[in-house]
């Protein structure tokens, strides 16, 4: 078995947004709740999504603690499209487009955005990156700072959650959620340590 934190970024400069593969830096606010979030916590490699708003603070704790870190494509947010980087109150203007937001948020198999991916997409790429830490050496805690489509699929396969149903844990910027996970009979088990909203 292997413990993991996932942390989603903190709060960026661009609210109310749908921020996939947008890029975006952190908030002041943002970088407070990533510093409580990784205080007096101990890791052994941190993982980062390219993106800086996870990525920048990732290396810079990293540096800091002189820690191993790697970026890892398949922990970037799920792909918006033509949807990414515009503010969800303006799509939802357009009744169609609020239609088709409202079915891909409650089936994972609904067609993603227009140029994007959907969740089951996101999840197997999810799946390549849990398999890749499973298959590393475990010499103590990792750290993955990530996003909360990323998080959502890695709870859902971990914990055997449906897709459809992670919604129930509310991930918040700057929200830690530390799992312990592995494989029985060939099939990722985890179970949730504790869940820390900042």
């Amino acid at each position: 078995m292997r413990q993991i934190d996932l942390l989603r970024h903190g709060e960026t400069e661009r609210k109310g947004v749908l921020l996939g593969r947008t890029d975006a830096v952190l908030s002041e606010l943002g970088w407070q709740q990533f510093e409580k979030q990784t205080r007096n916590r101990e890791y052994c490699i941190i993982l980062t999504s390219p993106l800086k708003r996870a990525r920048e603070p990732a290396e810079q704790l990293a540096n800091a603690r002189n820690v191993q870190t790697r970026r890892d494509k398949d922990w970037a947010e799920l792909d918006f499209g033509a949807w990414d980087g515009k503010p969800v109150a303006e799509l939802r203007k357009d009744a169609e487009i609020a239609q088709a937001l409202d079915a891909f948020y409650r089936d994972p198999n609904a067609s993603g955005p227009p140029g994007g991916e959907n969740w089951t997409t996101l999840s197997d790429r999810i799946a390549l990156a849990l398999g890749r830490l499973l298959e590393a050496p475990d010499e103590g805690n990792a750290l993955i700072v990530t996003h909360a489509g990323p998080m959502r699929a890695a709870l859902s396969l971990a914990c055997d959650i449906p897709l459809d149903r992670v919604w129930a844990h509310k991930i918040d910027y700057g929200t830690r959620i530390t799992l312990r996970f592995g494989r029985v009979d060939g099939k990722f088990w985890g179970e949730i340590i504790e869940i820390v909203q900042p």
